[in-house]
């Protein structure tokens, strides 16, 4: 009972942010000025909704984060898992000092190299910019230096310690080369953490909001275009957009999770990265 009650107060408190953005959502502009309401708007309005989809351009927006992110997500687990099993099942020089390195990288605030990561992809090699273009984050993934890519490693490395070396011993024997093991044996083992980092990657890929300022200004993602909100001279009218912006760019992802929360608890079980 106490366990249930500790759990019900922390739902409630992560929550309730997001519910009462959600409730503003559909509050009319009578209703933020009268004091009496506080939570159950006395005219439903769906007036907001419509002007924040036009004002963020949000069939486009989506359909573009959504390719995006889904891409993000693949390379880095992909990524993700052939470190992770290198780390895991093959001894070499310095093998822990860069195990190390990748967990110190979860640990600097992507803040502290936005100055030298903008100054390399505005000069790229050759004097290319990418600033203003998809790549410079797909870049950044591709060589496992993405966002949270060192949490993903450490997770694939978890899950592939913990799994027997009979199996691989059993391919080696039936003729399968490393990669091959990797690929056919060690791989599908993994369906439920791969489908976890991916679900994670595609959630914090939607919603960053630091890598996209920095890097894709005027790509049309999403969490860019919430800028583009405009509540005229009405403060009331701004805080309302507002809230009404933030709630549909985080609705896809609490879908998303909705969806796909079975894989969480099932990675979490079998990676034993709470062991």
């Amino acid at each position: 009972m106490v366990r249930t009650v500790i759990l019900i107060g922390l739902c409630f408190t992560i929550l309730y942010p997001f519910l009462v953005k959600a409730i503003n959502s559909f509050k009319s502009f009578e209703d933020y000025l009268d004091p009496s309401v506080q939570y159950i708007p006395k005219y439903f309005t769906l007036d907001n909704i419509k002007t924040v989809l036009q004002q963020m351009r949000y069939k486009q927006s989506f359909f573009i984060t959504l390719g995006y992110s889904t891409l993000i997500g693949i390379i880095q687990v992909g990524i993700s898992a052939l470190v992770g099993y290198g780390f895991a099942r093959f001894k070499f020089w310095g093998n822990k000092l860069i195990f190390m390195l990748v967990i110190f990288e979860l640990l600097v605030p992507p803040q502290t190299l936005m100055i030298p990561l903008f100054t390399r992809f505005r000069f790229f090699y050759g004097g290319n910019n990418l600033i203003g273009t998809l790549w410079p984050v797909i870049i950044l993934s591709l060589t496992g230096l993405g966002i949270k890519n060192g949490l993903y490693i450490f997770m694939f490395r978890q899950f592939f310690i913990n799994m027997p070396k009979e199996l691989e011993e059993a391919a080696y024997i039936d003729g399968c080369n490393t990669f091959r093991t990797f690929y056919k044996v060690m791989l599908p083992s993994a369906v439920s953490l791969m489908v976890t980092v991916f679900l994670i990657s595609f959630a914090w890929q939607w919603t960053d909001t630091t890598y996209t300022g920095l890097f894709m200004r005027g790509t049309n993602m999403l969490a860019d275009t919430i800028k583009y909100v405009d509540g005229g001279e009405e403060e009331v009218l701004a805080i309302a957009y507002n809230n009404t912006a933030a709630v549909l760019s985080v609705l896809p992802i609490a879908l998303v999770y909705i969806i796909g929360q079975k894989f969480f608890i099932q990675s979490v079980e079998r990676s034993g990265i709470t062991g």
